[in-house]
């Protein structure tokens, strides 16, 4: 590449940082820190932006839920009717080129379907286009509805969340690694 080329694209990248200086955070050379508007580092390279940690707080009293599940395993019938259910979002971390550094990455969940639980012995999921059949009493006092799922060879256990993690109430899962939340 052609010094000009090389030099318009260095500038190019250093002024698309230049909204970076003015957010949470501090430019570093190493692990040297370098004045927020610092174009390069003494070796010439670029230097890079970290972010101030986030941490996690609690929403205003205002905004937790106030109604808890009933102490201890709620009735039977507490599970019939109909449930909003969705795959939850994941935020995890990995690691990154840069030593001490790790990437963060986010996935948003998704809307899978109402869940209709009929006192009846049966069943409806919107779930992958739908699926229907009976449900049975668990053997555990956690998961007292068993989904007997005919579509994907699957029982999916049905029980109370009873920290309400998120607003779910209930969790619908797989007894292996897929799970949903369901909210009225």
């Amino acid at each position: 590449m052609p010094i000009v080329q090389r030099r318009r694209l260095v500038a190019a990248i250093l002024f698309l940082s230049l909204p970076l200086a003015a957010t949470a955070g501090r430019q570093m050379c190493g692990k040297t820190e370098v004045p927020a508007g610092a174009r390069s580092c003494p070796d010439g390279s670029i230097p890079m932006f970290v972010a101030d940690e986030v941490k996690p707080s609690s929403p205003p009293a205002a905004a937790q839920p106030a109604a808890r599940p009933p102490a201890g395993h709620p009735p039977l019938d507490y599970y019939f009717g109909v449930w909003r259910t969705n795959v939850p979002g994941a935020v995890w971390t990995s690691p990154s080129g840069y030593r001490g550094y790790e990437w963060l990455h986010a996935r948003a969940g998704a809307a899978a379907g109402d869940l209709i639980i009929r006192p009846d012995g049966t069943y409806v999921w919107a779930s992958y286009g739908g699926k229907s059949g009976r449900w049975v009493r668990g053997d555990a006092p956690e998961w007292p509805i068993v989904l007997i799922d005919t579509a994907e060879n699957r029982r999916w256990v049905v029980g109370v969340d009873p920290r309400r993690i998120g607003g779910r109430e209930i969790v619908v899962w797989d007894g292996n690694s897929f799970h949903y939340d369901g909210r009225r």
